[in-house]
């Protein structure tokens, strides 16, 4: 055996003796953070918990404890799909990667999120981060990792126990008080507790957008289902929500179910519900999501990755209104409304075989197509506008230079609407003053149109100039790209101020007397 993995071996020991000497989390997972620390590099680590109802918290900061941290909601950023999916996922460039735009900070450069998972059970994450160029992560760090998690996997069982038998007490008392406060503040005929789902702003003034609206209220007020067809980041969810807060369905629940995140079991699972009995928590019922939004909506996006036993599942409850929970025969009905979507060509997906055709059809009873930005050119400024102010004070809030403006109306938008608020929201970190400027745009941008530039300079056509008519049009084209200023227009040119105005004078663009 090697000096270094004596040391490694050395190191495993002492965290295994240190680990199953504690139940203590903060204790717990502060030391499995040095551990990991050493092992990979990085500038921060922290470790989340993860939470039977998707959310988190943070427990662990740079092998620090974190006490009394406020959770965060299901799905968000890349520890809730890292949750949900329970698989590792890394990027070496999170400020242009859409899993991060909900929580990246603006010094991030680089993340790793590995899950702990004991028994098939997900107890939490733990996450790499890079602040600089200089960090970036690989494959072999996910081994490193999940292969540091194996050797521990004795105290992880232990500690997956206690949090088990934790987080039981701590919903039951939950709903002990959620009772009590019920029953104080009941009337009769009346709940109380129930909240609708409140619909978002869809800002759009272009024609096709006009166009799009008036056919989604249009659906609204119908109670079909429908199938919605749209590149990512269109806002096609936001759509959804507005059919569903605008139909007769508003006051029942409106769920959102991805078919992109976990496996088949998973999906199974979040749709229909399941049965099932556990070693710790005993029997358990988990309600899917024809249970929960029975009388509202059930909105899946990317149904284009729906397994085919799903699909067959799916389109058996729309003839019959009727499904059981994975790991029963019961039968249970509910009443919903199912709005569809997919950023892919659906009836190439039908055709190939991959998804069914009957269940294609009934979807989408009606069809609607979200537009991309591109084919919304006029809404580009007023959308900016939002997302660079969204949340500020009037006292705080920054307006776009004509440049910017031409550069964002100009740029293709591959990400659409969800790719401009996240550009929007670091420009305004980055902007120091109250005008947002070209260089403080996103490098994606500023690169196109760099190309589009050099593609425009090649294919100039050629025509016969004299050496005087050629000086004649790179003074102008100077000092137009210089805004006007002369003084700097001389210098860029190397020559002297005087000179400058002379040849103005001389191509008849100023008076003698200027001159």
């Amino acid at each position: 055996m090697t000096i270094e993995m004596k040391k490694e071996s050395t190191k495993i020991e002492n965290l295994l003796s240190t680990l199953l000497t504690t139940l203590d989390e903060q204790i717990f997972f502060s030391e499995l953070s040095k551990f990991f620390k050493s092992e990979i590099a990085c500038d921060e680590i922290i470790i989340n918990l993860a939470h039977e109802d998707g959310s988190c918290r943070i427990v662990s900061k740079n092998a620090k404890a974190v006490k009394n941290a406020k959770r965060v909601s299901k799905g968000l950023g890349a520890v809730g799909h890292v949750i949900k999916s329970k698989r590792a996922y890394f990027s070496n460039n999170v400020q242009r990667d859409p899993l991060f735009a909900s929580t990246k900070e603006e010094n991030s450069h680089s993340e790793l999120c590995v899950p702990m998972i004991i028994d098939g059970v997900i107890i939490g994450t733990i996450s790499f981060k890079g602040n600089n160029e200089e960090v970036n992560f690989k494959k072999e760090d996910i081994n490193t990792v999940l292969e540091g998690l194996n050797a521990i996997q004795k105290p992880l069982k232990n500690m997956k126990m206690y949090l088990s038998a934790k987080f039981l007490n701590e919903s039951l008392k939950q709903k002990i008080e959620e009772k009590d406060h019920e029953l104080k503040n009941s009337v009769p005929g009346v709940n109380l507790s129930r909240s609708t789902t409140q619909e978002k702003e869809i800002i759009g003034k272009s024609e096709i957008m006009q166009e799009l609206l008036i056919a989604v209220d249009r659906v609204a007020a119908s109670d079909v289902n429908s199938y919605m067809a749209g590149e990512t980041g269109v806002g096609k969810e936001m759509i959804a929500r507005r059919i569903h807060c605008r139909s007769e369905r508003k006051n029942h629940a409106f769920i959102v179910v991805d078919c992109s995140m976990g496996n088949d079991d998973y999906l199974e699972a979040e749709i229909f519900g399941k049965e099932e009995v556990d070693a710790v928590r005993g029997f358990r019922v988990k309600k899917g999501a024809l249970e929960a939004a029975n009388g509202g909506t059930i909105f899946i996006n990317n149904i284009e990755k729906m397994p085919v036993k799903v699909q067959a599942r799916l389109m058996s409850f729309i003839n019959d209104l009727a499904y059981s929970r994975v790991g029963t025969h019961e039968k249970l009905r509910s009443n919903v409304r199912i709005i569809a979507a997919s950023a892919h060509n659906m009836k190439e997906r039908v055709e190939e075989g991959t998804f069914r055709e009957d269940l294609f059809y009934n979807l989408s009873t009606i069809g609607l197509r979200v537009p991309s930005l591109r084919e919304r050119k006029s809404d580009i400024e007023v959308l900016a506008n939002h997302f660079l102010n969204l949340g500020k004070s009037a006292e705080t809030q920054k307006s776009m230079s004509p440049g910017v403006v031409k550069l964002l109306e100009d740029y293709n938008w591959p990400g659409n609407v969800r790719e401009l608020q996240s550009i929007m929201e670091r420009a305004y970190v980055l902007s120091p003053g109250m005008i947002v400027e070209r260089d403080h745009l996103a490098d994606s941008i500023k690169v196109e149109q760099q190309e589009i530039n050099e593609e425009k300079e090649e294919i100039r056509v050629f025509r016969e100039m004299t050496l005087g008519e050629i000086e004649r049009e790179h003074i102008c084209h100077t000092l137009e790209h210089l805004g006007g200023n002369k003084t700097k227009t001389a210098k860029v040119l190397g020559i002297t101020v005087k000179t400058l105005y002379n040849k103005l004078h001389s191509y008849g663009m100023i008076e003698a007397k200027e001159a």
